[in-house]
């Protein structure tokens, strides 16, 4: 798993690549982590285009990372997810938690400026 963080604006655009499995959310959350400033709404959009797989660790990581951005004021988004990662949002129920866009240019529509 690759992860490449680049600002645009106000939000920070999340470039995952490969699959994440067993320990890689710990180098996912540190990374983003790095990002959320006390005092700071945290802007966050998850690219998942080049990711095949999420294992149930890392979704237990974007639930806490998307309660904390919320609790700062701040929003978390997803954009680009393949039908496998799309399927496993909606059989989880997390489809109707998470904004899922279908890229990126959309995601940083709905954040108002």
């Amino acid at each position: 798993m690759k992860v490449k963080i680049t600002k645009k604006g106000e939000v920070n655009i999340v470039r995952v690549e490969g699959a994440i499995k067993s320990g890689d959310e710990y180098e996912l959350a540190e990374k983003m982590e790095a990002y959320i400033i006390p005092g700071v709404a945290p802007k966050f959009i998850i690219d998942l285009k080049k990711v095949p797989f999420i294992n149930s660790a890392a979704l237990g990581l974007f639930l806490n990372l998307h309660k904390h951005a919320y609790e700062l004021k701040g929003r978390m988004v997803f954009a680009s997810l393949n039908s496998d990662v799309e399927n496993l949002m909606e059989i989880t129920k997390l489809s109707g938690v998470f904004e899922i866009f279908k890229n990126v240019d959309e995601a940083m529509e709905s954040f108002d400026f």
